[in-house]
């Protein structure tokens, strides 16, 4: 008795150990690079601080002995970056955008100097991802906002994404001629998919036409192949959902449907 209990326990433990370590990296992004010195060397031990411009928050780390630093899992927004380093000048990086999904990498480079003096650039990060070969596009919150639609449904801008229509035989969305069971919808980085149609809860036919408001949406990536393994379960497409959070200051937003046929025209 005693050892059927003891195995439960550690089967729990494991359990609870694996759930931990599996966190997805889907419902954010990530953050990055490698410190050097003036004469390109790594530097270790550098602190790495980022911070939200509109929430303030903050994550700190250090560069390993590669000189390299990852700060995972951040919330889409705009971001600063400041590195540190006794001996040298601090280095501040300024207006850093992290869309859902991106996996951005810095190459920042100290310069010798007294470590109250602080260097800014501002605008200098990369817009392509050179360390992953996905296809994916991003549909932001402007995007969403302003572009008309029928229904409010917003999964219906993933067709802008080249290769991806409305299924004929059906109300999925097709990615290269593939039928919608293939896809795989997260929101927040959590799946968001019918447990018995294996079809995405966004999906527009007779079962559930949308998940949430197309109000509650901050932006959105669609990855057509070539997606990273903890997006998985899928051989079509991936659509990639984060919603709208809060910041240091106070907003909001209302809207309002009408639908009548009387103003359609004939």
């Amino acid at each position: 008795m005693f050892s059927q209990v003891r195995f439960s326990l550690i089967f729990v433990l494991l359990l609870t150990v694996q759930g931990v370590g599996a966190q997805s990296e889907a419902g954010g992004a990530t953050l990055s690079g490698t410190v050097t010195d003036p004469s390109g060397a790594v530097v270790s031990g550098a602190k790495v601080k980022v911070s939200n411009d509109q929430t303030g928050l903050a994550r700190e780390t250090v560069s390993n002995a590669s000189g390299i630093f990852s700060l995972p899992r951040l919330p889409i927004g705009q971001y600063s970056l400041l590195v540190e380093m006794a001996g040298f000048k601090a280095a501040k990086r300024s207006e850093i955008q992290l869309v859902v999904g991106a996996v951005l990498s810095l190459a920042v480079k100290l310069e010798v100097g007294a470590a109250t003096e602080q260097v800014t650039v501002t605008g200098d990060v990369p817009i392509v991802e050179t360390t992953r070969s996905q296809t994916s596009t991003s549909v932001n919150e402007r995007a969403v906002r302003d572009l008309p639609i029928n229904g409010r449904n917003f999964l219906d801008f993933t067709v802008l994404t080249p290769g991806v229509v409305r299924d004929p035989r059906g109300g999925d969305l097709s990615f290269g001629g593939q039928r919608g069971t293939s896809n795989a919808l997260l929101i927040d980085g959590n799946d968001a998919n019918n447990t018995f149609f294996q079809q995405s809860s966004g999906r527009t036919g007779v079962r559930n036409p949308y998940a949430f408001s197309q109000e509650a949406v901050a932006e959105f990536q669609v990855n057509t192949n070539g997606y990273a393994a903890e997006i998985g379960r899928a051989g079509g497409g991936v659509i990639n959902v984060v919603t709208k959070s809060g910041t240091n200051e106070l907003h909001g937003s209302a809207f309002w449907f009408l639908r009548q046929r009387f103003l359609v025209l004939d």
